[in-house]
Order: C-alpha cells, then sequence, then structure tokens
C-alpha cells in the first residue's frame, strides 16, 4: 500500500511539473496511470457516464494532462482499449484466401467478446454525440483489417474461390455487420455457438 501511495505521489507531482511546462512530453508513469484507470472505470461503468474528471481523479493526476495529450474521453478510452494484450491485427498467412478470411474473422471474434464487446459497444455509442468517434474506431481499430479483408476479397476472386461479380464493398458489410450487431445486442450477444460457426457459414456467402 505504502508502495502505491508512493506512486501515486510521484505522479500527482509530476503532474504539476508538467503543468507548468506545457511541451514537455508525456511521462510514460502517468501514461500508464491514466490508460490503467481508464480500463478500470470501462469494466463497470459504460462510456456515457465517464467523464474527463472521473479518469483523472482515479489516475491521480490534473485534467489538464490528460487534455495534453487526448482531445476526448473517447481518444483515451480507444488507447486503453488497443493497448491490451491480444488485440493486434496480424495478417493470416495461409494456403487460400478463403483460409485467411476465416482466420482474421475467427480473431476479430476474440477480440470482441466479452469486456472488449462491452468497451466497442460503448464508443459506437459515444459517436451519437461526437461525430468523430467513429472515424476513430475505423482509423485505429478496423482499417488495416478492412483492407486486408479486400485484399484477400481480391485474390479469392482471381483464384476462383469466390464469385468473380461479388461486389467487395457488400461482402465485407456481410463479413463485418453481423459481428458489430451481436455486439451491440448487449455482452451476451457474441455466444460461443454463434464463433464457432460463423467464421465458416460467412465464407459460404462469399463462394456462392
Amino acid at each position: 500500500m505504502a508502495t502505491e501511495k508512493a506512486i501515486r505521489h510521484a505522479i500527482v507531482e509530476q503532474d504539476n511539473d508538467e503543468r507548468a511546462a506545457a511541451g514537455r512530453p508525456r511521462s510514460e508513469p502517468a501514461r500508464k496511470a491514466i490508460l490503467d484507470a481508464t480500463r478500470k472505470l470501462l469494466m463497470h461503468t459504460p462510456l456515457l457516464q465517464i467523464s474527463i474528471e472521473s479518469i483523472a481523479r482515479k489516475a491521480g493526476v490534473g485534467k489538464t494532462t490528460i487534455y495534453r495529450w487526448w482531445p476526448n474521453k473517447s481518444s483515451v478510452a480507444m488507447e486503453a482499449f488497443l493497448e491490451q494484450p491480444g488485440l493486434q491485427h496480424i495478417n493470416p498467412t495461409t494456403a487460400t484466401a478463403a483460409e485467411a478470411i476465416e482466420r482474421l474473422l475467427e480473431n476479430l471474434i476474440r477480440q470482441l467478446r466479452g469486456h472488449n464487446g462491452r468497451i466497442v459497444a460503448g464508443i459506437i455509442a459515444e459517436s451519437q454525440s461526437d461525430e468523430t468517434v467513429l472515424d476513430l474506431l475505423y482509423e485505429k481499430f478496423l482499417k488495416e483489417r478492412v483492407e486486408t479483408l479486400y485484399s484477400l476479397i481480391e485474390r479469392g476472386q482471381k483464384e476462383g474461390d469466390f464469385a468473380i461479380n461479388m461486389d467487395a464493398d457488400i461482402a465485407i458489410d456481410m463479413l463485418l455487420g453481423p459481428l458489430f450487431l451481436r455486439v451491440l445486442s448487449g455482452e451476451h450477444g457474441i455466444s460461443q455457438d454463434f464463433a464457432e460457426k460463423f467464421p465458416k457459414q460467412a465464407l459460404m456467402a462469399l463462394k456462392a
């Protein structure tokens, strides 16, 4: 406990120093404290009910420190979400485009189940009051995955695995739409049964 208090005191002192020196690069201890605090709040509280003030209070820093590094609470939440282990996008290396898409969907489903799904649902809900939030979600989380899907669909069409006249935009909507519909439907939206069946059944639509 004494060690924890000492760390929090050091963070507060460092934050006070930073207020007097605008533009100084952010300190790693303070950054970690802010992201840890945000993750802990998101465990039990919807993003809509979280404020910069509540993040600052839990992290033991000033609001100005957070605003110096992030433009809004959605940006903090997105970074806290993305820095969790296992959320990086990895391009699948498989023999066929169909197998690669199946692996990509399986990985995305794992990333969107349970607690992570609730965080993403909260970020999407926040977009109702801040139109830049969905852009943030796309740029930080979805863009690489969507670009990979485009290249895999094109490859699958060239290899004869997918319908040659298939519209790639609609195909991606078909692949990703059900996942995010499940995420938005509640914490139990992506069930084990859905997780096991969806990747293979989604590919059947591409091969029609």
